[in-house]
């Protein structure tokens, strides 16, 4: 038999609320599936929820059909429980899609390596007892710190499900044989709880380097769809709309803009009703709210504005945040104002690519915009220039699955 460490593997990736680009929402493991199937010769299966969670609806057979035949790569669709409020309804959801994913792989045919990536744990622990059933190496993709994230953001105080998943987090940083994080605030946390730095490895997000090339012809039209006029100043802020994205700082900036700036949202969550009825409600006619829109357009939208807002509470759980949109923006040659303090501040002020507004404070990001509206044509050319080297040394999604898949050929079981 052949053993041989570049023998493409067989790889079970699973997370709940992955997408392909052609649905908003979180394209990482799509695409990094893409990579491993397209450029590694791999043969991957992609487990995720038909309960689509930012829009709270499933997907249609439209959308489905719509989506690429990938040669060695499979999506399986599961079914999980479908809510409306973040309530118990949200937990069912949650444990209904661990448990898909568990009884789906008990009677698969079992892969090389086993894949599982929070930000729930009840996934992530399902994904580690179905490796250990399968006797198959398991890697822990950690996106999100819990139960930390949820304590810090006020969300989680009952003592006995806390010492639940706590005790969760311990038995999969422990056995997990590899653990993936997003951002080296993630490593730190994870380390200082005893874990060996070389079992934890740094895999950010990025972007598909040639999924978007600029059309400058197609900036008045996105402009039209946004609703803003061609000489406005357009803030733009794509992405969720929870609590944790402190966006009714944001929009109540919208009181503060001088003439000739627009703050445009596009996306969709718990908190876009009570966005929309303060914009309302205050007469903030300088913010517009919009719905979700494909992965596939949103860098078009982005194009098609000034700068854009990274925006999260101000919660020393999200000092170590490093979202999408950084990329995302970064890509598409944008300048960033963000609110969030920690790593994001650290790579926008070291890259010199944008502003810190400061964090919660609608008077500041106000403040912020105008001043980046006022930015010389030489200046947004360096912002883009160090922008594009960033993405390409930090941020190249080709690269970085690369990095992953050498990863997980070498811990697979000879």
């Amino acid at each position: 038999m052949d053993t041989k460490p570049n023998k493409p593997i067989h790889i079970w990736l699973a997370n709940q609320y992955a997408v392909p680009p052609n649905i908003a929402g979180i394209t990482r493991h799509f695409e990094l599936s893409r990579e491993w199937a397209e450029k590694e010769g791999a043969k991957v299966t992609l487990f995720c929820s038909r309960f689509l969670h930012p829009r709270r609806s499933f997907l249609t057979e439209e959308e489905k059909q719509e989506i690429p035949e990938i040669p060695g790569m499979k999506v399986e669709w599961l079914w999980s429980f479908p809510h409306q409020v973040n309530d118990i309804r949200r937990i069912i959801n949650m444990l209904s899609f661990a448990i898909a994913f568990f009884w789906k792989g008990l009677f698969q045919k079992k892969p090389d390596v086993l894949v599982a990536s929070s930000p729930h744990l009840f996934l992530a622990f399902a994904g580690w007892l179905l490796a250990k059933i399968k006797g198959v190496p398991y890697v822990f993709e950690i996106r999100d710190l819990w139960p930390d994230s949820l304590i810090k953001m006020g969300g989680l105080n009952n003592k006995w499900i806390i010492r639940a998943l706590t005790w969760m987090e311990s038995i999969l940083y422990q056995k997990s044989d590899q653990l993936v994080v997003l951002t080296e605030h993630q490593r730190t946390y994870i380390a200082e709880r005893g874990i060996p730095r070389d079992k934890i490895e740094l895999i950010p997000n990025g972007v598909v380097l040639g999924s978007w090339e600029p059309d400058e012809a197609k900036r008045s039209a996105f402009r039209a769809k946004m609703g803003v006029k061609e000489e406005d100043f357009v803030a733009i802020y794509t992405g969720a709309h929870g609590p944790a994205n402190a966006l009714e700082y944001v929009v109540r900036a919208g009181k503060y803009l001088p003439e000739g700036i627009k703050i445009v949202l596009i996306g969709d969550g718990p908190e876009k009703e009570r966005l929309l009825q303060i914009q309302r409600e205050e007469g903030l006619d300088r913010v517009i709210l919009l719905d979700p829109v494909p992965k596939k357009e949103i860098f078009d939208y982005t194009a098609a504005a000034d700068t854009g807002i990274i925006s999260l509470a101000n919660n020393e759980v999200f000092r170590g945040a490093r979202p999408n949109k950084l990329f995302d923006y970064l890509f598409v040659g944008k300048p960033i104002v963000t609110t969030v303090d920690g790593e994001v501040r650290e790579i926008v002020e070291k890259n010199e690519v944008g502003i810190f507004a400061g964090a919660e404070d609608p008077e500041g990001l106000a403040r912020a915009i105008d001043q980046v509206r006022h930015f010389s044509v030489s200046e947004l050319e360096e912002i883009r220039a160090r922008g594009s080297h960033y993405i390409d040394e930090e941020g190249n999604r080709a690269k970085l699955a690369h990095k992953f898949y050498q990863l997980l050929s070498k811990i697979r079981k000879q």
